[in-house]
């Protein structure tokens, strides 16, 4: 039943702010995982749990949230070498995810 909850609040915040869920992960035939993929993965996950808790808290304005984000990621690459080429890729990622351009 929790599960069922889970997805609903997920369904709800979906629908208003267009998140798209990736559900089940498939695992690949032929080789085992790559454990920094895997990492990732997790990573990504309790991200996106701490944003749907408060998307569907509605404790937040979503483009609150993503300014944050924002400001969270620049703040992070400022200690990073190779930012330019990084910034490229996260700016491609972005406009696509976005589904700008």
């Amino acid at each position: 039943m929790a599960a069922a909850k889970d997805q609903n609040a997920k369904d709800h915040v979906a629908d208003r702010v267009n998140v798209i869920p990736f559900g089940p992960r498939k695992k690949a035939k032929t080789s085992p995982p790559d454990k920094e993929a895997v990492k990732l993965m997790v990573i990504a996950d309790e991200i996106d749990a701490v944003i749907l808790r408060h998307l569907n808290a509605e404790t937040v304005d979503p483009r609150d949230l993503a300014g944050l984000l924002a400001h969270r990621l620049g703040t992070l690459m400022r200690h990073l070498d190779g930012k330019t080429r990084l910034w490229g890729v996260c700016e491609k990622v972005l406009k696509k995810q976005a589904a700008i351009d």
